[in-house]
């Protein structure tokens, strides 16, 4: 029941932020909490080991560029030329890839990061992706079998 309200509530709390789509929202909210508990755990230990803050580091990386691309994605959709909608597509990769880029290289070259569990914490998001879809399909009443015909 507590599970449900915080649930419940983070949900919320995404949707006055824009994140207006139920199934995008679930991610987001899927990373956030995947985020929190790899914080939980590897900040107590971040004083005695590099790798435990390298891998907060890159998880806190990776979600923020999926937050920021989860709700341009979002709106994106709306968008009525569809030139300027490929224009503002790039123009926000590159920028959120340069970003990325250089938090990265700012957390090895700078701050000694070891470049193993930063890439770690880089995969949370593709955890998420895995685990939200496995789950999906578990959860799914009707399975289409193939038969060849489909094509």
């Amino acid at each position: 029941m507590m599970l449900k309200n915080l649930r419940d509530r983070l949900d919320r709390w995404l949707l006055r932020r824009g994140y207006v789509h139920p199934e995008v929202r679930e991610l987001v909210r899927n990373q956030i909490v995947l985020t929190a508990l790899v914080l939980l755990v590897c900040l107590p230990l971040s004083g005695i080991s590099v790798a435990a803050w390298s891998l907060a580091a890159g998880t806190v990386i990776i979600s923020l560029n999926f937050c920021s691309l989860a709700r341009f994605g979002q709106r994106i959709t709306g968008y009525e030329n569809k030139r300027e909608a490929v224009l503002a597509v790039l123009a926000r990769f590159y920028l959120r890839l340069a970003i990325s880029g250089a938090a990265l290289f700012a957390c090895i070259v700078w701050f000694g990061a070891m470049p193993l569990p930063l890439l770690a914490g880089i995969t949370t998001v593709v955890v998420n992706f895995l685990v939200w879809g496995a789950w999906r399909y578990a959860g799914s009443r009707t399975r289409q079998t193939l038969t060849g015909k489909e094509a």
